[in-house]
């Protein structure tokens, strides 16, 4: 049986057909900590309010990864005569979620996330007793500081495209159920030339759920 023969296309369809295309600068990270790390953040020496400015450190977000997904096969081999064949039992949905952000001079992204650790550690909102070289910790429970984490993909002409063209806009949305973040990377800082300042930071999850709406 041959396969499907080539279509026909003017040069005119290409523009509706091809070139609407996402564009990777455009999209927004809700980090949204559970409530006890809030309240940690907002406490002792901290002083880190997230209602009032988180939203602020999410829009410095300067790049993030749209998570892939991956299936663990099984190799069923000779079951038919001379054939090998892969079969699927388990999705897997990744590891962590890596985010960068520019620092701002408040240094607020390092407060949220530096806390957020320092919460988990269980380690006091002042670090009292931490300059102690035999202090001991107790990390808390799971529950207080996995939250869900946001990110949404979407076009900065959405809306206008929408009302000019009267057809629906989409985006995605990416839900990473009970987040937390597991890792902080150094951050440099030199004598050389100046540039902004870069905090690379990941987080682990247990699953991710991606939704495409419509606007």
């Amino acid at each position: 049986m041959p396969g499907p023969s080539p279509n026909s296309i003017k040069t005119s369809a290409l523009k509706s057909k091809i070139l609407h295309v996402a564009q990777t600068s455009v999209y927004q990270v809700k980090v949204q900590p559970p409530s006890r790390v809030v309240s940690f953040l907002n406490s002792g020496t901290r002083n880190f309010n997230y209602s009032a400015d988180g939203e602020n450190v999410e829009l410095m977000c300067s790049a993030a990864s749209l998570p892939g997904a991956n299936l663990f096969t099984h190799e069923a081999t000779n079951d038919f005569a001379g054939m090998s064949e892969k079969m699927a039992y388990r999705k897997d949905f990744g590891n962590t979620l890596d985010l960068t952000f520019m620092v701002n001079n408040r240094y607020d992204v390092i407060e949220l996330f530096d806390g957020w650790v320092d919460f988990i550690a269980g380690q006091s909102s002042d670090n009292r007793g931490y300059f102690n070289s035999a202090v001991s910790y107790r990390m808390n429970y799971p529950q207080t500081y996995r939250s869900n984490v946001y990110l949404t993909k979407f076009e900065k002409n959405a809306t206008a495209e929408r009302r000019r063209s009267k057809s629906d806009s989409y985006q995605l949305q990416y839900t990473f159920v009970d987040a937390f973040p597991i890792s902080i990377a150094p951050t440099q800082v030199s004598y050389e030339a100046s540039n902004v300042l870069k905090y690379n930071i990941s987080l682990s999850y247990t699953r991710y759920i991606r939704e495409r709406k419509y606007t």
